[in-house]
């Protein structure tokens, strides 16, 4: 179990996170209808490996030695699964709904982390996560609608990118953050292959743009990812994942010219405090620890 201190880290990393998906997910939404899904994926896996290692080759600790290769392998393939099912979702549903649908992740998350993490899920870490998950109801006005095969893209991927924050915390036990970030960028880019040959179409100029764009942060938010679930405890990090809804809102409105209603006001108002809830509740921990 992860102290206090770390935990707040943790926690620090994936707001972060949240901000670098927000604009990740504002380019993958321009470029709908112009760049299919599999190819904007294999885009991103042959970017996002060159740019680690241009990154990472000077560093003398540079090596990709690793004694877990078949864990790499299948964090990557489940992320093969998960970017394709997320790009996919954001190309054939509203953009508000399928930001709805990702924000089962948290909740996949906590209930991954008793049996693969061996973490205590305390009561509260679970309420917080469902008052967060309410308060991202309110905030993009979601409303059900008749069932349909298509709703399942976003809700499998939300299955399949908890798998890989799951294992990719394990991972981070023995391997650096670079060594999984460059495994899963390079397996995503194999993986994708085949389906971008089938579809693919030459980018202009600007869809390169958005495409390299869109392929930083991606490899960006996925090594944030690894570095706050290796510092803080899954059940604790994962609700600071709703924060995502308050910096698309204003995404919205400065990128997209859209006006948030009352209802979005008072979502954003419920998912700050229940993770302010959260970080009082750590903070008030690490006193007694």
């Amino acid at each position: 179990m992860a102290s206090a201190a770390n935990n707040l880290r943790g926690a620090t990393w994936i707001v972060g996170s949240a901000v670098v998906a927000t604009i990740m997910s504002s380019g993958i939404h321009e470029l709908a209808g112009s760049i299919h899904s599999a190819q904007a994926v294999f885009i991103r896996g042959v970017i996002g490996s060159l740019l680690i290692l241009a990154f990472w080759l000077p560093h003398s600790d540079f090596s990709i030695r690793t004694k877990r290769l078949k864990q790499h392998i299948v964090r990557g393939v489940i992320g093969v699964v998960a970017i394709n099912l997320g790009f996919y979702s954001v190309q054939i549903l509203p953009l508000a709904t399928v930001t709805a649908l990702f924000f089962t992740t948290p909740l996949f998350v906590t209930a991954l982390s008793v049996p693969m993490l061996k973490e205590k899920v305390g009561i509260r870490r679970v309420m917080a996560s469902i008052i967060g998950f309410l308060g991202a109801m309110l905030v993009i006005g979601y409303l059900p609608e008749p069932l349909s095969i298509k709703w399942f893209a976003p809700i499998f991927a939300s299955v399949a990118f908890s798998l890989t924050l799951v294992t990719g915390k394990q991972l981070s036990s023995t391997e650096r953050p670079g060594t999984i970030v460059l495994y899963f960028s390079t397996i995503l880019a194999l993986g994708s292959l085949p389906p971008a040959i089938i579809v693919w179409q030459n980018p202009s100029l600007t869809e390169w743009g958005l495409l390299t764009m869109i392929a930083t942060m991606s490899s960006l938010r996925n090594y944030m990812d690894v570095r706050a679930y290796a510092m803080g405890d899954a059940q604790f990090v994962s609700p600071f994942l709703y924060t995502r809804i308050i910096f698309m809102v204003i995404a919205g409105y400065f990128l997209f010219d859209e006006i948030p209603q009352i209802s979005a006001l008072i979502g954003a108002s419920i998912i700050i405090m229940s993770t302010l809830y959260i970080l009082h509740r750590e903070v008030k921990i690490g006193r007694r620890q």
